[in-house]
């Protein structure tokens, strides 16, 4: 009895260290805040891509290619801030269903680059969806930086 009372002890430590350090940020890497500014199901860019803005001519041509128009999301409110913040765009590009979501969950800095962890959601296989032409995206802002941003 008090060896399956050790055992189940020792797996359940087990498990509570592991899901700690994973939860813990990449060696050498610092957690960096951010602000989600936008997410939704309908941007313009059918392309994977990553954008990083920071700059009005940059914000400008962006809000060009987001061709916002035919969709309600409020990008028209947001108010670009040069010199004080980095805009990061994650899309995920053109999907024929309803189902698609993409979120950028962690921001890590490391000593010459950022790095993105960024979580793609598909559909289930199965699952009853809408046929809908869809580009996911997240919009995120982080102080001002001009190191590399990879994802």
């Amino acid at each position: 009895m008090k060896e399956k009372i050790i055992i189940s002890f020792l797996v359940i430590a087990t498990l509570v260290s592991a899901t700690y350090l994973a939860m813990l940020p990449p060696r050498n890497a610092e957690t960096v805040e951010f602000q989600t500014v936008l997410k939704g199901q309908y941007s313009g860019i059918s392309n994977r891509e990553t954008i990083i803005i920071n700059s009005k001519e940059e914000w400008t041509t962006f809000m060009r290619n987001f061709n916002y128009s035919s969709q309600d999301l409020g990008i028209e409110d947001i108010t670009f801030e040069e010199g004080r913040y980095t805009y990061i765009v994650v899309t995920m590009g053109e999907n024929q269903t309803t189902g698609y979501e993409i979120e950028i969950k962690e921001v890590y800095e490391y000593k010459d680059h950022i790095k993105l962890y960024v979580i793609r959601e598909v559909p289930c296989a199965g699952c009853i969806l809408e046929e809908k032409i869809t580009r996911p995206f997240h919009i995120i802002k982080i102080a001002k930086t001009n190191k590399d941003i990879l994802r």
